[in-house]
């Protein structure tokens, strides 16, 4: 059995994906878990990052798809309507490169992180990924 020296948020990450038989990649400098899934509708990038001290953990999915740069004016109006219709989470484009990326964010106040949050927020930020990559494609090949 592997020892580490686990803070209470990347235990509690760990164990969500090690109970769901998840393969993953930690990267303890970076306070980051990576790893991909194959989606309905695309294969993503999945990264989990987390701050012990300041007590939060975030959940990042990147489509495989990218905008090119001189196109992303004509995807925002998509984007902001994805994000107005979200309850949770956000999806947003690097105007520096075109990358295209969801995050769902939790703030773990009082250590009350548990593994059912870290499933909510990584389940969202994948079905807004796979729900969503359609409308973002037909409005820039539009």
């Amino acid at each position: 059995m592997e020892m580490n020296n686990d803070g209470l948020i990347a235990a509690t990450i760990r164990g969500f994906l090690d109970s769901h038989e998840y393969k993953y990649e930690y990267e303890e400098d970076k306070s980051c878990f990576s790893m991909g899934f194959n989606l309905d509708n695309d294969r993503v990038k999945v990264r989990i990052i987390f701050n012990e001290e300041r007590e939060w953990f975030s959940v990042f999915v990147y489509p495989s798809h990218s905008v090119p740069v001189k196109q992303i004016e004509k995807i925002l109006p998509v984007l902001n309507k994805i994000n107005y219709e979200v309850l949770f989470g956000t999806i947003y484009c690097d105007p520096e490169d075109g990358e295209l990326a969801v995050r769902c964010s939790a703030s773990v106040d009082d250590r009350s992180v548990n593994e059912s949050m870290v499933g909510v927020m990584l389940s969202t930020a994948l079905n807004i990924a796979d729900d969503k990559i359609a409308d973002i494609m037909k409005a820039l090949y539009s």
